[in-house]
């Protein structure tokens, strides 16, 4: 009896400790989730069951999500005031302006051709609406409906913090909150940029949302060759590196390994060569050009040459080109070259659109696989 009560005891203690070990993690998450739906609250973009309840900690339902989708769009004046339609049969009657209107602007489809689907949303639908919304097309290919998550990585709007297998409104507050950093499909302007030119709100209450929110931008460590570019991934608290080191290459010579959480971001005419393996675990930036001179243009270039090898699980951003200008310049984008080296991608390469072709991210195998 006495074996048995300690057994029992052993288990109790054990699941205690197990639940103290997760509640922090889950209390962190959702105190961040209800700030962000504070700040979107604040500008006019979220709401929640009642003034004083955003009931972030249970998972929303399709129809809300959709409706919390146009909200963060501005759109949602426009969806209750105009004529919209939908051939689904089991819209509730406070919806059917929100869910005509997501689907004739292309939002959502609905589960079949006469319903839009009563159930709860999942990562997969909210992520999926929020990229169509950016311009991004899964009809096109630009991504797989239920697998979103590498482009919305790469786009920036799935933040580590979101929980992809238990999704909750605090992660349509935290991804709604995201998407207002990111740039859409066609063109260099940010949601929110484009939000405030239609004067859904202004550029000084975006500030002030931002303020409230108070993320903070881990500080960058500039690194000019291979081994500071070691010295700086060892270190834990590095969480941003940027490679400077114009008109002479940072060559990765030796193996290292950039972590996940850790972002690199190569800088604007700089060119980081891969010779030896490199394993990216975090996010590699590859910054476009954002002037034109006579004898310089300033984009970067990641080049894996012969015997490099690149082991990718994270994310490679090939950045547009920061100019206002339709000329052709040739490939002023960040640019990823294969040139002789390996290139194992279990993760994501993201070309980012420029304004014209040859302005957008540009990844090419010159030689090697």
């Amino acid at each position: 009896m006495k074996k048995t009560l300690r057994c029992i005891f052993s288990l109790i203690l054990s699941l205690a400790l197990s639940l103290a070990m997760l509640l922090p993690a889950y209390g962190t998450g959702m105190n961040e989730a209800e700030t962000k739906a504070s700040s979107l609250k604040q500008l006019g973009l979220f709401k929640g069951v009642s003034d004083t309840d955003f009931d972030l900690d249970r998972a929303p339902t399709r129809t809300e999500a959709l409706v919390m989708l146009i909200r963060t769009l501005g759109k949602e004046s426009e969806a209750l005031n105009g004529s919209w339609s939908h051939p689904f049969t089991d819209v509730p009657s406070w919806a059917d302006k929100y869910v005509g209107y997501g689907y004739e602007k292309g939002l959502t489809k609905g589960v079949s051709a006469t319903e839009f689907g009563s159930g709860n949303a999942d990562s997969d639908m909210y992520l999926t609406f929020m990229l169509r919304a950016l311009g991004y097309s899964d009809a096109a290919g630009d991504f797989a409906w239920n697998a979103p998550d590498a482009l919305a990585k790469a786009v920036g709007i799935l933040p580590d913090v979101v929980s992809t297998s238990n999704f909750l409104r605090a992660d349509v507050a935290l991804v709604s909150w995201a998407a207002l950093e990111a740039d859409q499909k066609s063109g260099m302007q940010r949601l929110a940029k484009k939000l405030i030119d239609e004067k859904i709100f202004t550029g000084d209450a975006y500030a002030q949302a931002t303020a409230q929110v108070g993320e903070i931008k881990p500080t960058a460590v500039s690194v000019s060759s291979f081994e500071a570019l070691k010295s700086a991934l060892l270190n834990s608290s590095v969480k941003a590196i940027t490679i400077d080191s114009v008109g002479t290459p940072v060559i990765v010579t030796g193996e290292v390994t950039i972590p996940a959480g850790v972002t690199v971001t190569v800088n604007r005419g700089n060119d980081f060569y891969i010779e030896g393996p490199l394993t990216n675990n975090g996010t590699i930036n590859v910054m476009g050009a954002d002037s034109i001179s006579p004898d310089f243009i300033n984009y970067s270039v990641l080049s894996v040459q012969t015997g490099g090898i690149l082991n990718n699980n994270g994310a490679i951003n090939l950045q547009a080109a920061q100019l206002e200008d339709t000329d052709d310049y040739g490939p002023i984008g960040g640019q990823l070259r294969i040139g002789g080296g390996t290139l194992n991608n279990k993760g994501s390469v993201f070309l980012k659109y420029g304004l014209v072709n040859t302005h957008g991210g540009m990844a090419v195998v010159i030689n090697g696989s």
